[in-house]
């Protein structure tokens, strides 16, 4: 498991010069998918937008990670078929550490679950694969800021 943790406060007031000024907060994303490809370019292209991100490669991971770090992680993004620990599953043991997780879904083929359901399930977002990086990149930065979560 890779994990990238900034280390940042908010700054507050006028910087003088000489002084050091920390770079502001940034939104947390923890990506759980089984595809270690698609792991390296989310993480890639999402620090690159700002984010600090975490990598879970399945649903025990994740559940690991997001304990470690929970205060810091404001969206978590959920491939939907993994093997062992599906998405859904995986969500629900997260929303047992925290009920109020936010969690975004991703996939190219949803199985067995409909895009109606794994929003019941209380899923922000249903991303389908292919997507386009910076649209989602986009969407997770708005999620994030609303869900009123700490940031890194």
């Amino acid at each position: 498991m890779e994990a990238t943790r900034p280390s940042s406060a908010p700054v507050h007031g006028r910087v003088r010069p000489g002084e050091d000024v920390a770079p502001p907060p940034r939104p947390g994303i923890l990506v759980v998918d089984d595809e270690a490809a698609l792991r390296g370019l989310l993480q890639t292209v999402l620090l690159r937008k700002g984010f600090a991100v975490w990598l879970a490669d399945g649903g025990r991971s994740a559940v690991e990670v997001y304990r470690e770090n929970e205060a810091a992680v404001s969206v978590v993004l959920l491939d939907v078929r993994m093997p062992e620990m599906d998405g859904p599953k995986t969500l629900a043991a997260l929303r047992r550490i925290n009920p109020a997780v936010v969690c975004c879904f991703m996939s190219g083929h949803t199985g067995e679950h409909t895009p109606e359901g794994l929003l019941g399930l209380g899923a922000v977002r249903l991303f389908d694969k292919p997507f386009r990086i910076d649209d989602m990149a986009q969407a997770l930065w708005q999620t994030a800021q609303l869900s009123g979560r700490r940031t890194a």
